[in-house]
């Protein structure tokens, strides 16, 4: 995993005699990272309020059809009760994590992150169906691992070994890990950048 070196992490951790352009360069790191982590949180409590206000529950039959498919393909093993959920059960669900998404909104309030503009962020985002077509999907998925490895070193949580081999993805095939190729990396970069320059139009509104 060369595109990590150790010259280019030092540039993604914002402090004092980082020229004008690094120092911006950390600063939209740190945002990205904070966007993913919070929407990621809104993205789920939106799908439990979803859940919640449907009247169509599905029955043990459909469960087990899914559970049988997932099984099938992936190495993860499903039971029909993963895939049955009460209203009750959504709605607490729900609000649980709207409450750990106020709680990162709150936590990572600072200059660049206001917590008005990450809101409606979110809501816009969420909403909409023909941008972010790869953040949305992957926010609680590769993306929030990322997202985690980049603030825990930029924390210094963690070390550069260490921040380097979580950028890798999970087969569900068969559970190889393998680490992320030039291509999609590529595509989180350009993902992240979207995100950035769209939280900034927010701000400036």
């Amino acid at each position: 995993m060369n595109y990590f070196s150790e010259e280019t992490l030092s540039h993604l951790k914002p402090r004092q005699g980082l020229s004008e352009r690094y120092q911006q360069r950390a600063i939209d790191v740190t945002l990205a990272v904070k966007l993913t982590l919070t929407y990621g949180k809104y993205h789920l409590t939106m799908l439990h309020r979803q859940l919640a206000m449907s009247e169509e529950q599905a029955t043990y039959q459909q469960a087990e059809r899914q559970a049988a498919m997932m099984n099938q393909m992936t190495m993860f093993h499903s039971s029909p009760a993963d895939f049955m959920h009460t209203q009750e059960e959504s709605t607490d669900e729900s609000i649980a994590t709207y409450r750990e998404f106020k709680r990162l909104v709150e936590e990572y309030t600072d200059e660049h992150f206001v917590p008005s503009v990450v809101e409606q962020f979110c809501k816009v985002v969420y909403e909409d169906d023909e941008h972010f077509i790869f953040f949305k999907p992957f926010c609680n998925l590769y993306y929030s691992v990322y997202a985690d490895a980049l603030l825990w070193y930029q924390q210094g949580r963690n070390d550069y070994y260490t921040f380097c081999i979580e950028f890798q993805e999970l087969s569900w095939m068969d559970g190889s890990r393998t680490p992320l190729d030039g291509k999609r990396l590529k595509m989180y970069i350009m993902s992240m950048r979207e995100v950035v320059d769209f939280y900034k139009q927010q701000m400036n509104k």
